[in-house]
Order: C-alpha cells, then structure tokens, then sequence
C-alpha cells in the first residue's frame, strides 16, 4: 500500500529531525527549513499532508498554508506553534486549518493529530464518494433504451465534467481495426484535439485499465510530461472505459486551473466510464441482435413462402399422379400389381408431407380451424391402432392400449384428432427398435382427458426437450440420420393441441424410451365451434 505524502515545513533543525523520526515509519516524508521552500517544492510535487511551524522567518505557516492550498485545495493542513492566540487561531480556521500540535509534543501526541487530521480528509472523500452514487444512479436509469453512441457518451461527458469541476472534456472510442477513433468533445480547440492525436494517441492509450493523471508540475519520470503545457491546463486524465472483457475507449478530461483530479473523483470516473462502457456495448449487441432478428425474419418470411407455393404446386401433379396410379393397379396383376402398390404407398407418403406443410402454414398464422363434432375418442384410437399395425408388423412392434370404459364423448375436430393420434403412434414405431413396444392410455380427469403415448425406443436427451415440439427440428443429423420424415409432425401436434387450449409434454431417458402426454378439454375454449 502507497504511503501518505507528508510535508514538513519548520526553520528549527532539531523540530524537523524529531518530526522525521516520528513519521518515517508510517509516512512518506519530506522536510524543508522555510515556507518559501515549502510553496517551491509544492509546486512541483504533490502531498497529502502539510505540517508546518506558524512561526518562521520570512513566510510564515499561515502564508505558506495559504500559498500551497492555492496549488493543492484538498491537502491537509496541521500547524505546530509554542503559543497561539485567538487571532491566530481564528486566521488558521479561516485557512481551512484541520489540527494544531502544540509544543513540545509527544511522539503519539503528533502522530494523533496527522490522524485524526486525514481521518477528516478520508471521511470528507467518503462523503463525497457517497454523494456521487445519486448522479451515478440516474446515470444509469438514464441509459435505458439509448443506443446512439453519440447520445449515450454526450450524456457521459456532460455528467464527468459536472461532477469533476472539469472544463474541457473529448472521448474516443475503438475502432475497428483496434485504433481510437474521436467522437465527441466539449471545449476542447482544434489544436488541443491535435496535441492528444500526436503519437497515436499514446497518452491516452497508457490508461490501460485504470486511470492516468498528469499535472502541470509532474513528477520527473512520469512520461508524455510536456502534455498540460501543451494544452495550457493545469492537469489532465485519461479514463479507460472499461467493458466486460476490454476497454472500449478513453475518455480525456482536463482542469485548466486549481487542484489536480482527487482520488475521489479518479474513482468516480472509473465508475461512470465503467458504467457506459457495459451501456455501449449493450447496445452495440442489442443493435447487433436486432438487425439478425430482423434477417432471420426476412429468411423466415421467405422459407415459409417457398414451402407454400411447393406445397400447392406439388398437390395437383400428386393427384394426377396417384389417380392414374390407382386405375392402372385395377387393371395389372402379378408383378406389376405389386410395383403400383408400392407407387402408390410412397405417393401416399409424399401427400401426408405435403398435408403436414400446410397444416403447418395454418398453424403459424393463426388460422387453424376446427371443424368440431361430438366424437368417441375410443373409436378413434382403436381405428388409429389399426391404419399403423402394418407399420408396427413390419418391425415386430406390440401395439397395446389402455383406456377407461367410461369415455365421455367429446367435442373436436375428428380429422385433427385422428392427426395427432397418428402422428404420436408412427413417431413412437418409428424410433422404437424391433421387437419393442408402443402402447397408449387415458385417464378421466375433472376438466379434461390426459393420455399418453409410450415406447421403448432410443429415448431423448433431456437437453433436447425444449426444442423437440419446433418445426423442423430432429435430433439426429440430417446428413446421416436413419429415420424418415422433415421434423414437423410433433409441431403440428404441439400447434393443435396448443390452440384448443390443451397441454402436452415428453418424459424420456436415452436408451429408455419415451412418454408424450397430451391433454385435451372437453370442448374449445369459449365454447368456440
């Protein structure tokens, strides 16, 4: 931890040595015999503290006191005297005084009024971190919704200088190709704005990750030291603003007269510019986000277009297709029977995608209807059982279900039930190994029907649960999967069951099979029809 910086001034040999003695191990300390050496070297150095003797020849300590608190506001100021009077006691509080150390004084009596001295100056900080915290707030309610960089850090130059007593203000930003790139300023001439810009910006590319200060009288090894000349400024600071990961640009504030930056106000910009360093990259990602959202829109709009137009343009050659197929089986035995058979089974196929597609059209704008009756779901399902036995023969898959007696008829769309029957029962054979089973039951519940769709299959990966009811979606890869179809039968499922007001969901564990559940109310919500 830096040491405190401790003044002091004393025209007595013996005073200084005690004082030096005292407060070397504690202090970083430096002593001069007079006031005029005192104000010349706080001219060119910076302390925390000044202890000084009131009485001295030429300048005296209150003199002195008052020519250095010219340089350096904020320094603390403690006086040591053999006697004091009123007068002088009222001139010191004026001066802005914080202690007296009378004499001869004990080593714990000084060291108790240097301390008790900064204590006032650390609490006096304190208080004015605190106070900074309300600015800093709204700050921060303020940069809702901004996205425009030259508003949000217009907005951050404007509160800096307020709060810092700053006159002259410019912030940069990284481009690019890594370079700072000017973007706004306030006061700054044109030349000044070319003093920062020589180098490339090497001054303000120092601040790496915290801030960097020079003064018009700088210590000798600080570099870019000819800088505050240049400007004509007392003191200037570069802030990095510091993102998430990286700094993503500095900020340039100067004082042309009185103190230098206190560290209260150094770390009140380090949290401001924190602040709209995350503010600005938040908004280049919404931005970011926006514009992808907005092209995955356009794609979106397109794709569905493109499956629209296919669809239609496929129903009609399809017909005719299966048409011509189903007279020409008629009329062949043998052989040829047999290859229609298989025409006409994979034109059967080629409809129910096409059928899917649409379906699926519907669903997304919101235009599905229901064409609703009283049905016996029982007589459905038994009939669903039957149209996917020849499925399930194929790869010795048992087909069970499990239904209460006492059913109650329903009202629904018979065709979009016997869809999502279908749908459940294929998917389940589909991705259950031979000799497997797929069975489905149903219970009575007070508001609504539940069943449940179960296999012995490959299962699902819990990960994937969330994504299995959107379209399109399969888990296996689409270059090398073993399974057929294009990923939209649980989302037509999903989209149906959804917009009658009912519920489903899977329960699964790779290599354990799965369970879909789906609820169904007893008629469509509002009594729709």
């Amino acid at each position: 931890m830096t040491k405190e910086k401790i003044l002091v001034a004393d025209d007595e040999p013996y005073v200084l040595d005690i004082c030096e003695r005292i407060l070397e191990k504690d202090f970083a300390v430096k002593i001069v015999r007079s006031g005029l050496e005192a104000i010349q070297v706080a001219q060119h150095e910076r302390f925390d503290l000044l202890l000084t003797d009131i009485k001295m020849p030429g300048i005296d300590g209150l003199e002195t006191t008052r020519e250095i608190k010219k340089i350096h506001p904020n320094i603390v100021c403690v006086t040591m005297t053999g006697y004091s009077t009123m007068e002088t006691a009222i001139k010191a509080l004026r001066l802005g005084i914080d202690e007296f150390v009378i004499k001869p004084f004990a080593p714990e009596e000084l060291l108790l009024a240097l301390e008790r001295a900064l204590e006032k100056e650390h609490l006096r900080q304190e208080n004015i971190r605190l106070k900074s915290l309300l600015p800093l707030f709204e700050f921060n309610k303020s940069l809702a919704g901004i996205s425009d960089p030259h508003v949000l850090f217009g907005k951050v130059l404007d509160l800096a200088l307020s709060e810092t007593n700053a006159q002259l203000g410019a912030l940069y930003v990284y481009n690019s190709q890594g370079r700072l790139s000017f973007l706004t300023q306030a006061n700054f001439q044109t030349e000044d704005l070319a003093v920062l810009a020589a180098d490339n910006f090497a001054f303000l590319q120092q601040a790496g990750s915290a801030p960097l200060q020079l003064t018009a009288q700088p210590e000798s090894d600080l570099p870019f030291a000819p800088i505050p000349a240049k400007l004509r400024v007392n003191s200037i600071v570069a802030i990095p603003l510091m993102g998430k990961e990286r700094s993503v640009g500095v900020v340039a504030l100067a004082k042309k007269t009185g103190d230098s930056f206190s560290q209260s106000e150094l770390n009140f910009l380090s949290v401001l510019s924190g602040q709209a360093a995350v503010a600005y990259e938040n908004a280049r990602l919404l931005e970011d986000l926006q514009n992808t959202n907005e092209q995955l829109k356009v794609l979106d709009h397109l794709k569905s277009e493109f499956i629209n137009l296919a669809a239609h343009e496929l129903r009609t050659p399809l017909a005719i297709l299966m048409g011509y197929a189903s007279v020409v089986e008629e009329e062949v035995t043998g052989l040829h029977k047999d290859y229609l058979k298989i025409i006409t089974r994979n034109a059967m196929r080629l409809r129910s995608l096409i059928e899917d597609l649409l379906n699926m059209r519907h669903i997304e704008a919101g235009q599905l209807e229901f064409s609703v009756s009283p049905i016996r779901i029982d007589e459905i399902i038994a009939q669903s059982m039957v149209d996917v036995a020849i499925l399930a023969r194929e790869k010795n898959i048992q087909l069970e279900t499990s239904l209460p007696e006492d059913l109650p008829v329903i009202d629904f769309d018979r065709q979009k039930l016997e869809l999502i029957i279908m749908n459940l029962l294929t998917n389940a054979i589909k991705f259950t190994p031979a000799k497997g089973k797929v069975s489905l039951s149903g219970k009575i519940a007070k508001d609504h029907l539940e069943f449940s769709v179960q296999d012995t299959g490959i299962g699902i990966p819990e990960k994937e649960f969330p994504r299995i009811f959107e379209r399109f979606y399969q888990i296996e890869n689409s270059l090398n999967r073993e399974h057929n179809g294009i990923g939209l039968g649980l989302s037509i499922v999903k989209g149906i069951i959804d917009q009658y007001g009912g519920e489903i969901w899977v329960d699964s564990k790779p290599e354990k099979g799965s369970i879909f559940t789906f609820t169904l109310p007893y008629s469509l919500p509002g009594g729709e029809s």
